[in-house]
């Protein structure tokens, strides 16, 4: 870690983008506004992941893959491919770079936004539509994943494929687990993550688990019907490649509008992140809810969850799935 925050040189834009350069990310407590429990003797906290400097938790990954790539292989490489229209393929786009590989291709399907293609577009992205499942099985060969799988394997081509990258749980252990450790020591009860990859279950939940083996894990999916950007749908999480559901106490399936409404309280408080996260804490109210019903919830409880990213992507969204709290 650069102690004084100050980066110089050459390789000062990598070595500012490489994680854990500027220290742990933040891990903020809710106030009892924001955490109806808290008189309960329930302390929730957020730890604020999108506030590296990518300003999203794929960015963690997207660094670890790139890194683990021979440095003979990586002279090889002039082009990297992944299905992604998301954090993962806007910070690869950009990471790559770093890396000496100088085109990023994302593979989308049709239903992507204009905003969010020219997002990908402006970080120098190349767009190539697929029009298979949005959310095709990790080990199909139908959809973008299995086309990012063929054009990976062409000469001067590489997918890193996130879905079975073992630089994907990696990240999120040695980063994000890590730090929670250094932060709270075994003074964690709960944590919970949203389901994309299952990237920070598997590696932030395995890491904490093994020096606290009674904590319970959340994880967050969409539930049927609804649409959240980033995260996996309840049916979508059985097809992934990463091992999530052996470390997840709970898989509790949330609706888009509590996940925007509370990431939208969030906002309103002064931590940017996205639905994503909303669908974290709506899913941990959830559950100390149940807890309290069942008489099982106990004071001097900690609970975690982590933000993935800002709401700055997806403000039409937030006026679509609410639109008559965005009146005013």
């Amino acid at each position: 870690m650069n102690h004084k925050n100050v980066f110089r040189g050459e390789k000062a834009i990598f070595e500012y983008l490489t994680p854990g350069a500027t220290g742990p990310t933040p891990v903020i407590e809710l106030p009892a506004r924001l955490n109806p429990y808290l008189k309960n003797g329930v302390h929730i906290y957020v730890k604020l992941v999108q506030s590296v400097p990518l300003a999203n938790i794929k960015s963690l990954p997207a660094w670890y893959m790139l890194n683990a790539i021979p440095k003979k292989e990586l002279r090889r490489i002039k082009h990297l491919v992944e299905y992604s229209s998301g954090n993962t393929v806007m910070s690869l786009a950009v990471l790559s770079r770093h890396f000496g590989i100088p085109n990023m291709h994302a593979i989308i399907t049709p239903d992507v936004p204009k905003n969010k293609q020219n997002l990908l577009r402006l970080l120098g992205t190349n767009l190539i539509i697929s029009h298979g499942p949005p959310s095709p099985d990790v080990h199909g060969k139908i959809g973008g994943i299995w086309n990012a799988k063929q054009m990976g394997g062409k000469r001067g081509w590489k997918n890193l494929n996130q879905y079975i990258n073992p630089g994907n749980p990696k990240a999120s252990s040695e980063i994000i687990g890590k730090e929670l450790w250094q932060q709270f020591g075994n003074k964690i009860n709960i944590l919970c993550a949203s389901i994309g990859t299952g990237g920070t279950v598997v590696g932030s939940g395995s890491y904490l688990k093994k020096k606290i083996p009674d904590l319970f894990v959340i994880a967050t999916s969409i539930k049927r019907g609804s649409e959240i950007p980033g995260p996996r749908g309840e049916d979508a999480v059985k097809k992934l490649g990463l091992p999530w559901e052996k470390v997840a106490d709970l898989e509790l399936p949330i609706r888009d509008i509590p996940a925007f409404a509370m990431s939208l309280r969030l906002i309103r408080e002064g931590i940017f992140v996205g639905p994503s996260t909303g669908m974290q804490l709506a899913g941990i109210l959830q559950t100390l809810k149940k807890m309290k019903a069942d008489k099982k919830l106990k004071k001097n409880t900690n609970v975690v969850f982590v933000a993935c990213d800002t709401m700055f992507p997806y403000i039409e969204d937030y006026f679509a799935v609410l639109p008559d709290k965005l009146k005013k």
